[in-house]
């Protein structure tokens, strides 16, 4: 994995273009809370409506805003955009997209007459290939990091390798050691549902990076509950590397693949660890189900390569 460079203030303008998009829909957690602004910093803010999360970032001269996240409809966006006004009347400057799913991206159009946008560059062609009209492309985007400056806040970006998607940033307030993280670090809840458009091998390394590199108290996560803190980074990095061997230790024990042996197996072993945690019984089936999925897929090989 590449590493961020130290302390980058340009940005690269980017034009992009249309690709397959291999966007997402996904749900947010079920049971989640009502809309609601918290705040959990000094001027830094969560907007929590219809299970997914929001952080914005007030200053003197303009408002950094993540996620629009508004795939049901405009309706979120817009509750977005006067959540902020709520709290101040300074204008959105930057819109982060924290990936290019589409339940976190769309909506971005309430704050396009006073905003740059801003994502990684593996977004900003996905998101762009949306054709969503309610949906700015990235005019900026970057490798490893980015740092932001407004109003005499400095706000950190950076790119941590392939985790829950190939295009996942973290954004980093140093001041506050707070960090907001969307779907690859959810806070006492499982990895959501077969993993789609996930590499784990990789997330794991990603989620060792953070720790190993990433100064922070307190973790906002993409969808309810929140807070979590650093401990949650490694809290999840258990998980995963607890399902991964669970999962083998099952195979060993010639349990066939997705099999309900193997999911009774694989539940034995983690259940006293993390049966508390959201979505357990839910999940769980569907967690292996993605595993081997994924390891199914790098096992087999590309068209126009052969096996060694």
């Amino acid at each position: 994995m590449r590493r961020p460079f130290p302390l980058v203030v340009a940005a690269l303008f980017l034009l992009v273009s249309a690709v397959p998009p291999g966007v997402l829909a996904q749900e947010g957690t079920p049971g989640a809370p009502a809309g609601d602004v918290q705040q959990v910093a000094e001027d830094v803010y969560a907007f929590v409506n219809s299970g997914y999360v929001s952080l914005f970032v007030v200053t003197d001269e303009g408002v950094i805003a993540t996620d629009p996240s508004s795939q049901r409809g405009p309706e979120r966006a817009e509750a977005f955009a006067a959540a902020i006004a709520s709290v101040t009347d300074q204008p959105v400057r930057f819109v982060v997209y924290s990936h290019h799913h589409a339940d976190h991206a769309i909506g971005g159009e309430v704050f396009a007459d006073t905003a740059q946008f801003i994502s990684h560059r593996n977004a900003a062609p996905q998101i762009a290939a949306l054709g969503d009209a309610r949906t700015p492309a990235p005019t900026i985007a970057f490798d490893d990091y980015l740092r932001l400056e407004l109003g005499g806040t400095a706000i950190e970006l950076y790119y941590t390798g392939r985790n829950h998607s190939d295009s996942s940033i973290v954004l980093l307030h140093p001041e506050q050691r707070l960090l907001f993280a969307v779907d690859f670090i959810p806070v006492n809840a499982l990895l959501f549902q077969n993993l789609p458009d996930a590499y784990l091998e990789e997330w794991v390394e990603s989620l060792r990076w953070i720790e190993e590199n990433l100064d922070f108290d307190t973790l906002v996560p993409g969808h309810p509950p929140l807070p979590g803190t650093k401990e949650t980074v490694g809290q999840v990095r258990g998980y995963i590397e607890d399902l991964m061997a669970a999962v083998r230790a099952a195979q060993e024990q010639g349990l066939a693949d997705n099999s309900p042996e193997m999911v009774e197996s694989v539940r034995a072993t983690l259940e006293p660890e993390y049966g508390t945690w959201a979505m357990f019984d839910e999940w769980l089936p569907l967690n292996v189900e993605g595993l081997l999925r994924i390891w199914s897929e790098a096992a087999t090989p590309t068209a126009g390569t052969s096996a060694a």
